[in-house]
């Protein structure tokens, strides 16, 4: 009888170990889903930051009324200059951007390629984080992140936006066309739907490439 009270006692200890043993592991899960949530959201915070430094380094060393962001370094990383260079997961940042206008060949600093880097021909940066597997599945052919990748751009209109008027409260869709170039003279090389406002004649105009005109909106 002795013999099989520790039997039983034994199979007592056996499930409650079991029991441990798996609330542990859900416990290990669940904190490692949380991190990599967590881990996400800091992403966005960093990419947020370095999109406002960026941004607000911006300047148009050649005068062609486009505003250049700074240069990116060696295998498409951010510039020394930005302070912040890798994400959450302590991965370095992809950064490209292009000169929407005549080719910088003034600051090397910054960007004097108008090399695309997006289908949407009115992004002006790009930010993208590697995600949890580290891997870089977005490439200039993508307008939105693949796989766990975590892209942010930077578009014209809310880099003129800012530049101008020191502020960049404009939403994804109207990126390009929100903000005007503000100069005396016609802008060289410019995007379809650019606007510009002329100093000169005080009027606000839209470039069509069909044309290749400028139609006075007021």
């Amino acid at each position: 009888m002795r013999s099989g009270y520790f039997l039983v006692e034994a199979m007592i200890a056996i499930i409650i170990t079991g029991i441990v043993a798996g609330a542990f592991t859900m416990m290990n899960y669940y904190t490692s889903i949380q991190s990599d949530i967590l881990k996400q959201q800091n992403t966005k915070t960093i990419l947020e930051i370095v999109r406002s430094r960026l941004i607000s380094l911006a300047t148009d060393p050649d005068s062609d009324s486009y505003f250049e962001l700074p240069k990116e370094d060696a295998n498409n990383t951010l510039p020394v200059s930005i302070g912040v260079g890798t994400d959450a997961w302590g991965k370095l940042i992809y950064y490209s951007t292009i000169d929407l206008g005549i080719p910088n060949v003034v600051d090397g600093n910054y960007s004097d390629t108008n090399t695309s880097i997006s289908p949407n021909n009115n992004i002006a940066g790009r930010l993208i984080s590697y995600g949890e597997d580290m891997i870089l599945s977005t490439d200039s052919n993508h307008s939105t992140a693949q796989g766990d990748d975590i892209m942010l751009e930077i578009g014209l209109g809310e880099l003129n936006h800012f530049k101008l008027y020191g502020s960049s409260e404009i939403s994804t869709e109207t990126r390009g066309y929100n903000s005007a170039i503000v100069s005396a003279s016609e802008p060289a090389t410019p995007i379809n739907g650019a606007l510009w406002y002329d100093t000169v004649t005080s009027k606000l105009k839209i470039y069509s490439q069909t044309d290749s005109n400028w139609t006075i909106l007021n």
